[in-house]
């Protein structure tokens, strides 16, 4: 063999390839289109050292003996996945309502803004599928930049104390005459009207007609580890816990009725509850 024929057969020889290594229950596999470019020995690193790592475009993860797609994400983007064909419908059927209900809509947001000083519509961060952000849409119901500490010390006795913690009035785990609620805003409460606008909510698809109730993420911080599993389903407007009792529920039975929820989540379950909300807005011994 000559010299140029022995180096063409050395750059045509293929590497042999290793054996193949079991893959463990949390093995993560990286789709890409592109060659694998040699990893370079991993250098020592610091407690203390930042580096930097790619994220890929689309990951499969291996849970248990299953797979599940993660959608890849640049920076600002959400790992929420793309809408479902029932978020679509969800969505038309609230803007729909929204047109339906403008008038009533508008005298309300008239009315908000002359019985009270501040803002007609309240806007606040809550937690969603995953856990992601989101700004909640409300009617004001509340005096313009009042002070929580109340509530706060009322929602954590609720979720830390064995004992039964009521709101000031007993069966009722709502604060009774709050201080910091309207004239006008205690009558939209009891009628839910002020959630009306979260129907926008749902047209950008941050929360569906039916779920679990969207929380603040220091209330999230208290909750049982059981409880984790209420975030596998968008926040509604509407939810099992509205419809088996309401106020007259405490936090950690709401929270239990939120993971049954979620475990018999269906089309015709959701519903069943939207029906049964109607009847219950005009529940007077349930609403406060």
């Amino acid at each position: 063999m000559t010299a140029p024929q022995a180096v063409d057969a050395a750059l045509n020889t293929t590497p042999p390839v290793s054996a193949q290594e079991d893959e463990t229950d949390d093995a993560t596999v990286v789709i890409s289109s592109l060659p694998q470019p040699t990893a370079p020995a991993e250098p020592s690193v610091s407690d203390d050292a930042t580096v930097e790592i790619p994220m890929p475009q689309r990951v499969l993860r291996k849970v248990g003996s299953g797979w599940g797609l993660i959608q890849g994400h640049r920076e600002g983007r959400s790992l929420i996945p793309k809408r479902s064909l029932r978020q679509l419908v969800e969505g038309l059927v609230a803007l729909g309502i929204l047109a339906a209900l403008s008038p009533v809509l508008l005298v309300v947001a008239l009315a908000v803004k002359w019985t009270s000083e501040g803002p007609m519509l309240f806007r606040q961060e809550r937690l969603g599928l995953h856990r992601s952000t989101f700004k909640i849409i409300k009617f004001r119901t509340m005096s313009n930049k009042n002070s929580d500490a109340q509530h706060r010390e009322f929602v954590k006795k609720m979720l830390t104390s064995d004992d039964d913690v009521d709101g000031g009035e007993q069966g009722v785990y709502k604060l009774v005459n709050d201080p910091r609620i309207t004239p006008i805003g205690g009558f939209l409460r009891r009628t839910s009207i002020d959630e009306l606008p979260q129907l926008w909510n749902v047209v950008r698809g941050e929360m569906s007609l039916v779920g679990p109730r969207p929380v603040l993420a220091w209330e999230a911080d208290l909750f049982p580890p059981e409880a984790e599993r209420r975030f596998a389903a968008r926040p509604g407007m509407t939810g099992l816990w509205q419809v088996s009792g309401r106020s007259t529920l405490d936090f950690k039975a709401a929270l239990e009725l939120d993971v049954v929820y979620v475990e018999k989540k269906s089309v015709w379950y959701d519903i069943t509850i939207l029906w049964r909300t109607v009847g219950v807005v005009f529940n007077r011994s349930v609403a406060r």
